[in-house]
């Protein structure tokens, strides 16, 4: 199984892993309590204009809550909803301050010996985001120049190894949030922004000037494979998110669930023509 092959040759101290094995389910059942972690990520998690905690990953997560209560037995489950930034998500879900990350997080190979992923539910690509005024199409366009990340991103690791690859010499801002680095960007305080096409189509959207930005047809790194977060070495909760997911996958709702969420703020949807096609990726 998955699960066990990550198990290999994972070190960490005693404490940690007797913390760890603490069964999520067990702790969800005692307390009737379930942590979910998020962030300002539109359309996946954010809090909309009422308070609420919303969007297509929040959407998942709500209904694997539903199912949790239920094969649980319990009378009611409280879910709490609690921002995590992109530094603090690691620790937050292992000193269980969370049960489940639901913000967008990229499955990555680097990351599975610290958590556990979920089943993809999205696949982005990276792309250069850009004022359309600066005539940056390519990566090439930038060698030598400064551009913006959200540190402790996939975004920034496929970036720095592409950086390191191509010898291209490109000197990198890092923020906390994907809002702070496209600021850096739409002010001309870097010369692009490098970021999964799906998440910047809402903040060029919802930018006074929609029409002053670009997004490349060239695509950065590796394919992003997003999933829910979840503690390591509890795999029956993980085989209990992934058996929930498939079936909603299977299902006519998730056809509802993308329309709702990733359909209004998508690439076709976009109200202004980029300099160049962006294209839909999932």
């Amino acid at each position: 199984m998955h699960w066990l092959i990550l198990l290999i040759g994972v070190a960490t101290s005693p404490a940690l892993i007797a913390q760890q094995n603490a069964a999520t389910l067990d702790h969800i059942q005692y307390s009737s309590v379930l942590n979910i972690g998020y962030r300002q990520l539109p359309p996946f998690s954010f809090t909309d204009k009422s308070g609420k905690v919303t969007g297509y990953t929040v959407a998942l997560c709500n209904i694997i809550a539903d199912k949790l209560r239920l094969y649980l037995k319990l009378n009611s489950l409280t879910v709490h909803y609690i921002p995590v930034n992109f530094a603090d998500r690691f620790s937050a879900l292992n000193t269980r301050k969370i049960d489940m990350d639901c913000g967008v997080n990229a499955n990555a190979p680097e990351r599975t010996s610290s958590v556990s992923f979920s089943i993809d539910y999205y696949i982005a690509k990276m792309r250069i985001i850009s004022l359309r005024k600066n005539n940056i199409d390519a990566l090439e366009d930038l060698k030598g120049r400064t551009v913006s990340l959200t540190g402790s991103s996939k975004d920034l690791l496929e970036f720095n190894k592409v950086n390191r690859e191509k010898h291209l010499n490109i000197s990198t801002i890092t923020t906390t949030t994907i809002n702070g680095a496209f600021e850096k960007m739409a002010h001309n305080e870097s010369a692009a922004l490098f970021l999964d096409d799906v998440l910047s189509w809402p903040l060029i959207n919802h930018d006074e000037q929609p029409e002053q930005f670009s997004v490349s047809s060239e695509t950065i790194g590796s394919d992003m494979h997003y999933a829910i977060m979840m503690r390591k070495n509890d795999p029956q909760f993980v085989t209990f998110v992934n058996s929930t997911l498939k079936n909603i996958f299977a299902s006519p709702l998730d056809a509802q669930l993308r329309k709702k969420w990733l359909m209004p703020d998508s690439c076709k949807n976009i109200n202004h023509q980029p300099a160049v096609h962006c294209q839909h990726s999932n």
